[in-house]
């Protein structure tokens, strides 16, 4: 159902003072946590806000404000997670404009092909999540969960999916000390 042909549930003109300031803020989150600027951060907050205007129902027993922020911070998510399966694009970045480099902390192709398949397979899991794993998973804690069960699910031993979790983040932390 297209929520843009019926009438809002609350005037969002009315309702925005009230929360202009939970948008602006989650906006301004997302762009210091994700690649993402803050004026595209920021529109689509705003648009998130008018949907959760047609899709509030004060019958629920939720505050709006609680509505607006759920709504908000979900889409700001499903956005960064859709651009994460989206291909890589690479620019040169000349070191003199930005000064010494932080040290890399992304994962090398060396670190990865030194784990198990059980972890290579979790791997590229959360790195090409699919749709059936995304559901309502908003944080990388709910997805790696999904992707465990998701795997088990699939007759992998639970024992089996543990251990390569476990390997995994210490090779990262061996990677990253």
């Amino acid at each position: 159902m297209n929520h843009m042909n019926h009438m809002p549930a609350v005037d969002p003109d009315e309702e925005l003072p009230k929360v202009e300031k939970l948008i602006f803020d989650l906006a301004w989150k997302f762009t210091k946590t994700y690649p993402i600027d803050f004026q595209e951060a920021r529109r689509e907050a705003y648009y998130a806000f008018v949907r959760a205007c047609y899709d509030y129902n004060p019958s629920r027993g939720t505050k709006f404000s609680s509505w607006v922020y759920t709504w908000v911070w979900c889409h700001l998510k499903t956005l960064i997670t859709k651009r994460t399966v989206e291909p890589l694009v690479f620019i040169e970045v000349k070191d003199e404009i930005f000064g010494e480099a932080a040290p890399d902390r992304s994962p090398t192709l060396d670190m990865i092909g030194d784990l198990s398949e059980d972890a290579k397979e979790i791997i590229k899991l959360l790195l090409e999540t699919p749709g059936e794993l995304l559901g309502s998973a908003c944080t990388p804690k709910q997805l790696l969960h999904k992707v465990k069960n998701y795997l088990v699910g699939k007759g992998r031993p639970k024992a089996e999916v543990d251990k390569a979790h476990k390997e995994i983040v210490q090779k990262f932390r061996e990677a990253w000390a």
